[in-house]
């Protein structure tokens, strides 16, 4: 693991014991729990601590958010699941009625979208994760009893809203205890799916049928994982008692070369103003869209297109593990391949587009990666994640059951969204590039004129600067 190498003056140790000063003048703008341990001067932390404090996060919020996302993968895609399982004939569904059981879900994440991720900015992030998680367990399980059309729809509604905080608040939390080298890596090791589902189609029954066994088995498993994250994940490093007062300290260290500070529980309107007006959010926006109008299509056709080929159930479900395998493997290495060689764009460009299941994860990496700010960084993920609402909510209908079983104007139209995914990201590289050149000429000049030496001190990593006014930040993904 890289050091962090941000105007380090002391060096610290495993050993050593570092008492949280008072809050200087200086941090008066500082969040109050932030600045309790980000006082006093910046710290050098060595390898074999920095590795340490890596692997002690992972067991906490790692395995939390690997869990947690394993669940609503699953959760979500119940309605693909079930497809093959025989809902359609139960609940009498026609092609359209099933397009719109697809739709209603992210119909919800849009409408709960905004109010979570200003939610997230002011409650305790782990205890409103679990809470949420909860919630939508129930509404799981709940489904096992619907039986209909409307009832389907309900059900699918409440879980898109309850779903709506994981995306934004992983992405908060990934920033909040990982650096940005590690932030790639660990937001592609989110996604698994598809063994459950395997096993509980085994099931055939009369007084239950096997898709609703699915939900309740999986309603279930997901409310007791909510009560475990409830115990488990800690709301910050701050307030993580599972952490000596020295790791504490050590923790909001390791991040502060993020330049995106750790929380702020203060509205700042300027950065609302920054956000809606910034060129680049709204090509991330244009991302989001272009690639879940993709996404979103796959995953509610997907199981129907394959079994269309003559293969059975198990089989279908077999396949869907083979290509969850791949997809996997394909994160994991573009992951890895973005964190050695700082060219997340370009590997997204180059080498994630042609496996699309795999570009999301990095196009989330990338976001909170380049946007600072609380108040912006809640603003950008409420628009990019209502974009990718709105994308998957419209993806079902580009599959008409006029245009079966080939699809031809269904693929049509994602051939040419991966194009125009193509040119968002060039062009958002382009931009990025830019914007650092702009703030490297203005320092090399202030070294010009002041004769001062040329480094980027963080001095202001944890003053809730955003990315554009803060002359430190500079863009990751594009080096």
């Amino acid at each position: 693991m890289a050091d962090i190498q941000a105007d380090r003056k002391g060096i610290s140790s495993e050993h050593e014991h570092i008492d949280p000063p008072e809050k200087p003048q200086h941090l008066a703008g500082v969040d109050a729990e932030t600045a309790a341990y980000a006082t006093g001067p910046p710290v050098e932390i060595d390898k074999a601590t920095d590795r340490r404090l890596f692997w002690k996060v992972n067991k906490r919020i790692l395995v939390c958010m690997v869990g947690t996302y394993f669940c609503q993968a699953l959760d979500k895609g119940t309605l693909g699941f079930s497809s093959i399982m025989g809902i359609q004939e139960d609940a009498g569904l026609d092609s359209d009625k099933y397009n719109w059981l697809g739709t209603i879900l992210y119909i919800g994440v849009l409408v709960g979208e905004y109010p979570t991720n200003f939610l997230a900015q002011k409650l305790p992030v782990a205890k409103y994760l679990a809470a949420n998680v909860f919630l939508w367990g129930v509404v799981i399980a709940c489904s096992a009893a619907a039986t209909n059309f409307p009832g389907l729809m309900v059900v699918r509604f409440l879980l898109g809203c309850f779903e709506s905080c994981v995306q934004p608040i992983f992405i908060q939390m990934t920033s909040m205890w990982y650096t940005r080298k590690e932030q790639p890596i660990l937001t592609s090791l989110w996604n698994c799916r598809g063994i459950m589902a395997w096993g509980t189609s085994h099931y055939i029954g009369h007084a239950i049928k096997s898709w609703q066994l699915l939900f309740l088995v999986l309603g279930v498993a997901t409310c007791v994982w909510a009560v475990f994250l409830a115990w488990y994940l800690p709301d910050s490093p701050m307030k993580a008692k599972c952490f000596t007062e020295d790791d504490k300290r050590l923790l909001v260290e390791r991040v502060r070369a993020n330049e995106t500070g750790i929380q702020n529980k203060t509205f700042k309107k300027y950065q609302l103003v920054e956000a809606l007006t910034d060129p680049i959010i709204w090509l991330y926006v244009l991302m989001q869209v272009s690639s879940t109008l993709v996404l979103g299509g796959l995953g509610v056709f997907s199981n129907i297109i394959i079994k269309s080929f003559g293969f059975t159930t198990l089989q279908t479900q077999l396949l869907n593990i083979a290509q969850g395998a791949v997809t996997s493997a394909v994160m994991v290495g573009g992951a890895s391949l973005s964190s050695w060689t700082d060219q997340t764009i370009l590997v997204m460009h180059l080498w994630t587009m042609q496996f699309i299941w795999a570009e999301g994860n990095l196009l989330f990496s990338v976001i909170s990666r380049n946007v600072a700010g609380q108040t912006k960084k809640s603003t950008v993920l409420a628009m990019t994640f209502i974009a990718w609402a709105a994308g998957n909510a419209t993806a079902p209908q580009i599959f008409q059951s006029s245009d079966a079983p080939r699809y031809t104007k269904g693929f049509t139209a994602h051939f040419c969204l991966y194009g125009i995914m193509n040119g968002t990201l060039l062009v958002t590289r382009w931009l990025l590039i830019r914007r650092n050149k702009g703030k490297t000429d203005a320092t090399s000049m202030a070294v010009a004129e002041n004769g001062s030496p040329e480094d980027i001190g963080h001095s202001g990593a944890f003053l809730d600067m955003t990315d554009e006014e803060n002359p430190d930040f500079r863009g990751f993904s594009i080096h």
